[in-house]
Formats: C-alpha cells, sequence, structure tokens
C-alpha cells in the first residue's frame, strides 16, 4: 500500500504542475477552485481506472 500511495501523490504533483502551467501559460490567470476541481475528478479517474485493472486481471 505504501507504493501505491505514493505513485498516487508522484501522480497528482505531475498532473497538477501540469495543469498550472498550461493554464497560465494559455490564460494568464489561475483560478484555485478549478484547479481543486481538476485535482479531484483526476484522482476520480486514476482510482476508477485502476479498480478497473484489477477487475480484468
Amino acid at each position: 500500500m505504501e507504493s501505491r500511495r505514493t505513485l498516487y501523490i508522484a501522480a497528482s504533483v505531475g498532473a497538477s504542475l501540469s495543469y498550472i502551467f498550461n493554464v497560465l501559460a494559455f490564460t494568464g490567470t489561475f483560478d484555485v477552485f478549478r484547479w481543486f476541481v481538476f485535482a479531484v475528478v483526476f484522482l476520480g479517474f486514476t482510482y476508477g481506472f485502476e479498480k478497473l485493472v484489477d477487475w480484468q486481471t
């Protein structure tokens, strides 16, 4: 479980940094609420995809 938590944290940090840099580059503004929604949806899809892969194997 420790390695899975580490992978979730690493994926979240990478996706969040990518989102922040892209939003700043293309719009010039940053909204914390939109970033929070992105982070929650990203973690939800990541968790769901992991469960789908576990179910298939």
